[in-house]
């Protein structure tokens, strides 16, 4: 039974059950299904326990690869997925020709979902509504906003363990059909300490000053650097993504006393983030997250990045391994822009030398296809092996300052790949 207090809502949401969120979905074809915690683990179990209903349907969301690992598409040979990250949890799917790839930024997906695209029913998971009868978004509102108003019906489930946040919310009245029920969130909790990427994050630390506001994508290189920060004081967070690495900036008094201090779309952690987040989190929108001109404004604005392999010509590769694309370009480029306008910004990609297998990660020049950053674009690069800085320096400076942070035993050939290489260019 949904509850809400006074003031009375004059419009309420129908109940909600199995049977009746079907029947919904078959009234048109296209679904907005958010990711990150905004994934709703009810509704995916009504989907698991009857596929058969899902024929017809395409969903489209921003599911995060490791993170949001349900395959839409693999529910039914007649299903559908939309999606900006290349998983591959989604590349049965993919192969089978039921996956839709877009090659899309944060902005550029924000930019579609809000003014071209529509959706007949967009699902959410929400927090229970407050005194003015609005839903909380809770700890996903990234790219919900955008969907929601769009389009022709809102399916919630109200999930008293969802977090009221600061940031958008949706008015009960604007839901079509709701249930609430206590079910756990999407949890995904730091990855453990790895010797090569803390040692990443140690040279990636000196680039970061008192006073910086930084942002970090998700997983090792996120919670290695900010393990590194923690002796640093006044620091704010202007990210897309806030993981439980949040925890020990709060602990050793890193962070700013700033209300605002802290500034994400989404939160994706464990229960102690959760925990923590309507207090020390301000939730905000894609379209606040990502806007180059608001990253722009932000004094000392320090993006710091992964990837999987960068050349000698400065252009990164954050989405294919073995010729296989693993994920998307997601908000990387928005970031590095936004950090090259700040005032004293800084765009830094690091990752480590060399892969699990002794194999470099700086390489001679990227194999034909696409790019996720291309040359004009880079700025810092930071390994184990110290910081190269790009800015300003011509392509044979650029190049001895790569090959000075790769793997030692790897510099002579990549000096010698150089050698060969600049003749052509």
């Amino acid at each position: 039974m949904i509850r809400f207090p006074e003031p009375a809502i004059t419009h309420m949401p129908r109940p909600l059950d199995a049977d009746t969120f079907f029947d919904l979905l078959g009234q048109g074809c296209e679904i907005f299904a958010p990711g990150c915690a905004g994934h709703s683990l009810l509704f995916e179990t009504w989907l698991r326990a009857s596929p058969e209903r899902c024929a017809g349907l395409r969903f489209t969301g921003v599911h995060i690869p490791t993170v949001n690992t349900f395959d839409f598409a693999g529910l039914h040979p007649q299903t559908r997925q939309r999606t900006i990250f290349l998983s591959g949890d989604l590349r049965a799917s993919w192969l089978d020709g039921r996956v839709d790839y877009l090659p899309l930024t944060y902005t550029a997906t924000w930019r579609w979902l809000r003014e071209v695209v529509s959706f007949d029913t967009v699902l959410v998971q929400v927090a229970p509504p407050d005194d003015d009868g609005n839903c909380s978004l809770g700890l996903a509102c990234d790219f919900t906003p955008a969907a929601w108003p769009r389009a022709t019906r809102v399916l919630a489930h109200i999930n008293p363990r969802m977090p009221r946040t600061r940031g958008p919310s949706i008015p009960l009245a604007r839901i079509t059909a709701a249930i609430e029920q206590d079910m756990p969130l999407l949890e995904i909790p730091d990855p453990p300490a790895d010797p090569a990427m803390d040692a990443v994050a140690a040279q990636v630390a000196t680039l970061v000053d008192d006073g910086a506001t930084l942002q970090l994508g998700l997983g090792r290189l996120q919670s290695a650097v900010l393990r590194a920060v923690r002796d640093r004081r006044n620091l704010r967070i202007h990210s897309g993504m806030v993981s439980d690495g949040l925890l020990g900036l709060l602990e050793s008094g890193a962070l700013s006393a700033a209300p605002d201090a802290v500034v994400a779309g989404v939160a994706l952690g464990t229960q102690a983030l959760y925990d923590v987040a309507q207090r020390n989190i301000s939730f905000r929108e894609v379209g606040h997250t990502h806007d180059h001109s608001i990253l722009g404004a932000i004094p000392r604005l320090t993006a710091i990045n992964s990837a999987l392999s960068i050349d000698l010509l400065g252009q990164v590769n954050g989405e294919f391994l073995s010729g296989r694309q693993l994920s998307g370009v997601g908000g990387l480029p928005d970031f590095l822009q936004g950090a090259r306008q700040s005032p004293g910004g800084r765009g830094i990609i690091a990752l480590p030398a060399s892969t699990p297998k002794g194999e470099s990660r700086i390489v001679p020049v990227l194999p034909a296809g696409p790019v996720s950053l291309a040359r004009v674009d880079a700025d810092c690069i930071v390994s184990e092996h110290g910081v190269a800085d790009l800015r300003y320096l011509d392509v044979h400076a650029r190049a001895r300052a790569l090959i000075a942070i790769a793997a030692p035993e790897h510099r002579h050939a990549l000096e010698t790949s150089w050698q060969e290489l600049s003749l052509r260019l």
